[in-house]
């Protein structure tokens, strides 16, 4: 399997466990595309837990003057990112933790004009992502935007009936696209990627880089919201949802304004 057959597979994997993820995708891409409008020249964009710069990817190729960063710390993913990056020098993969106190300093300076993420953050602690959320502020530009793609479950006390069934329609999806066949499950994907020859290096680090790995908790739509407006996004809410399956916005204020509502 080449480079571009594993990201392929990524691709089509990601697709089964993400119904409309083309659509999700195409939500953060057309609000980049009217930021672009609105600033008149080329963006700077950061991808934060960017895997394989997927959704880095996605906007450089309808920002074809745009740059961006794509972050993330598995080895074997930022191995991928880079063998099948066809944005040059307009893309630049970072090995970085988003829970490191200096994650800033890591990167190339800002300011940014947005950052994102897909099905990544919710991998850190709550303390961890407040955190990230608290750093943003110091890499984004004014009027910058975040956008957060990614499942944000349903509260089983106060919505009982959605939180069963969310989770039991993404299922249900999953498996008809597994049975279709050409999907490879989660397991088989990474024991594709972790024998690639010559990914020996890349695989041995990502067993320490995981070592400590352990189940996070899961916050709802209100505590992202709540820790985005602590960190000083004035502007804050929901650009797309599909059941529990949702995309977080915020945006920085511009100089002089005095906020928003979200």
């Amino acid at each position: 399997m080449t480079p571009n057959e594993l990201l392929e597979a990524w691709h089509r994997q990601q697709t089964a466990f993400i119904e409309f993820r083309e659509l999700r995708t195409r939500m953060i891409t057309d609000a980049l595309v009217r930021l672009r409008e609105e600033r008149a020249r080329p963006l700077r964009l950061l991808d934060l837990g960017g895997g394989p710069a997927s959704l880095a990817s996605a906007a450089l190729a309808v920002l074809p003057d745009g740059e961006a960063v794509a972050v993330d710390c598995d080895p074997v993913l930022l191995r991928l990112a880079r063998e099948t990056n066809r944005y040059g020098d307009r893309l630049r993969i970072i090995e970085a933790d988003l829970t490191a106190p200096d994650l800033p300093d890591r990167l190339p300076a800002g300011p940014y004009d947005a950052a994102f993420s897909a099905t990544a953050l919710h991998w850190l602690d709550p303390d961890d992502l407040v955190a990230l959320y608290q750093r943003l502020p110091h890499l984004l530009g004014p009027g910058a935007l975040f956008m957060n793609a990614d499942h944000l479950f349903y509260d089983a006390q106060h919505t009982p009936w959605l939180a069963a069934y969310a989770p039991a329609a993404r299922a249900a999806f999953q498996q008809d696209a597994v049975a279709d066949g050409g999907v490879m499950g989660w397991d088989e994907w990474w024991a594709a990627a972790t024998g690639m020859p010559g990914w020996e290096q890349e695989a041995a680090e990502r067993e320490r880089v995981w070592a400590d790995d352990h189940p996070t908790v899961k916050v709802s739509l209100d505590f992202h919201v709540a820790a985005l407006r602590a960190a000083g996004f004035t502007e804050t809410g929901q650009l797309y949802q599909l059941l529990d399956d949702r995309v977080v916005f915020a945006r920085l204020p511009e100089p002089g304004c005095g906020g928003g509502t979200g």
